[in-house]
């Protein structure tokens, strides 16, 4: 078999039939780079260089565009205003230590207020990038920059996707996680508005990026739903509150020949049914944790879903036998026609050293091709 490259893999995965070896890529904390970094992984060399990953992200801003702050820095903790409006106090170093301070919606007058910021301006900074919007405080690149990023990044030949919050997601940023559980049940007709509305405004941010040139493979939704034990909310209450701005938006991918992926923490499979009448083509990344395997995954859904994940970041950082086990016996079934690529189960924790990753690398190769077969 002829060696492809990463976007042929990619899409002869996404069709499901075997490339000539699974697709590879995946996520890390800061911390764990951090730690490579004095473990031998070169300075400047991101990993997805250093480990030829077949998929590279770039960064959608589909937010109101609230005038990005940092209001305190201490050396080791930064407090800041995100371009969705809401203050974080957060871990300059790590991934995982963040404090949400406040949000810019407290109601209805508070989300008439941001309503009207969603809008695009002809003379704002592009709203596309090849790294990510969150924490940032520059304006971002003009779209004249934004092109020649982004066609660097075509050069590549890597398969590209473009990456955003979903509406759920986009809510928790405006309005906070408990009280959008809350509102949920007491003030409905608030989060389908939120959700209509911010899901409008990512498919203008994405026209806007296609005629500007700026151009990607897929999209990845960032869109969690569920937790270890479950989804976060009752999934009748997603079919009626969110699952016709994720419908539209499918759907309107598809009008532009773009596949659609998400992310959703936990075990969202109560509405895997759902995602796919949706459109969504691909789902990571499979929490092993939350009792997702992609070996039961594979039976149920193999052939309408791609699945991106599931290996477990537990065994990760265990011993070798355990990651070994692991891989091999998932990854020998996930290869099977086509419809799998490689990554963690969420992210690469710092736990796991330079050097086991690197096994991982290996194991991943060595098991996701398709001649070495018994």
């Amino acid at each position: 078999m002829l060696v492809m490259t990463g976007k042929e893999r990619v899409q002869c995965t996404l069709a499901h039939q075997e490339p000539d070896r699974v697709p590879i890529a995946d996520a890390f904390w800061v911390d764990t780079l951090a730690r490579w970094r004095a473990e031998g992984l070169p300075d400047g060399v991101a990993p997805e260089e250093y480990f030829d990953f077949d998929i590279r992200t770039m960064g959608i801003d589909a937010s109101p565009r609230f005038e990005p702050e940092l209001i305190q820095d201490d050396g080791e903790m930064i407090t800041l205003r995100d371009r969705f409006g809401y203050v974080v106090r957060k871990n300059k170093y790590k991934s995982r230590t963040m404090e949400f301070l406040s949000h810019p919606v407290r109601g209805w007058s508070d989300w008439r207020r941001v309503k009207e910021q969603f809008v695009l301006s002809s003379d704002e900074p592009a709203r596309i990038d090849t790294t990510t919007y969150p924490f940032r405080l520059d304006a971002g690149p003009t779209w004249e920059v934004a092109r020649q990023r982004c066609g660097a990044m075509r050069r590549t030949q890597k398969y590209l996707l473009a990456s955003a919050y979903g509406p759920h997601e986009a809510i928790l940023r405006l309005r906070g996680f408990e009280a959008t559980l809350y509102e949920l049940c007491d003030d409905p007709e608030l989060i389908q508005e939120m959700a209509e509305t911010y899901t409008g405004f990512l498919i203008q941010v994405i026209e806007k990026c296609l005629a500007e040139k700026t151009l990607f493979d897929g999209f990845f939704m960032i869109e969690d739903l569920a937790g270890t034990q479950g989804m976060l909310f009752s999934p009748d209450l997603w079919r009626r509150l969110f699952k016709p701005s994720v419908q539209r938006f499918g759907a309107f991918l598809a009008d532009r020949q773009l596949t659609f992926w998400m992310h959703s923490c936990g075990n969202a499979a109560a509405v895997f049914e759902d995602l796919i009448e949706c459109g969504v083509q691909v789902i990571n990344p499979l929490e092993a944790k939350s009792g997702l395997d992609v070996r039961e995954l594979k039976g149920l859904y193999g052939d309408r879903l791609t699945f991106f994940g599931n290996i477990d970041v537990i065994a990760m950082a265990g011993s070798a036998e355990e990651i070994a086990a692991e891989i091999e016996k998932k990854l020998t079934a996930a290869r099977q026609g086509g419809g799998y690529i490689y990554h963690s189960d969420h992210s690469v924790p710092p736990e796991v050293s330079f050097e086991r990753y690197q096994l991982v690398m290996n194991l991943v190769r060595r098991h996701g091709g398709v001649d070495d077969r018994p």
